[in-house]
């Protein structure tokens, strides 16, 4: 994983962003944003590494910032999180696009693994896509 990966950490809940704030402040440059607009921003003005979304985004909107995250950055793997889930909640993100669902309590030893694999499957796909270019330009 890189040395210090560049998240953005999507929440409107105080408690929920303060608690995943804990968790990746130290490992991560974290970025919050608390709404869409803040989010588009922040998007259009860097490069990231992975967000986190947290589910119950102004009233569970998690699935339209998901939608805007894809549509400006394809392959950026968002990680969403809340208070409690079950199987249906993680296959509605994972259906939705999402790379994972985590609950809490968040603690580093279950956000840290799941960071680090979302972010070394980002560099794979960006990897991937780059050796792409050139042979699609041949054919």
């Amino acid at each position: 994983m890189l040395a210090q990966p560049k998240v953005l950490l999507l929440s409107s809940e105080e408690a929920e962003s303060n608690a995943m704030e804990n968790v990746l402040s130290e490992y991560v440059i974290l970025q919050n944003a608390r709404n869409l607009s803040e989010l588009e921003m922040f998007l259009e003005g860097g490069i990231y590494d992975a967000v986190f979304c947290g589910r119950s985004f102004h009233q569970g909107e998690w699935n339209g910032a998901l939608r805007k995250v894809q549509q400006r950055c394809p392959n950026l793997p968002v990680i969403v999180f809340c208070q409690t889930g079950s199987e249906r909640e993680w296959s509605e993100v994972i259906e939705a696009g999402g790379f994972d669902l985590l609950t809490a309590p968040y603690r580093r030893n279950t956000v840290l693994p799941v960071l680090e694999h979302a972010v070394i499957s980002y560099e794979a796909r960006r990897l991937h896509n780059v050796t792409l270019s050139p042979m699609k330009a041949v054919s």
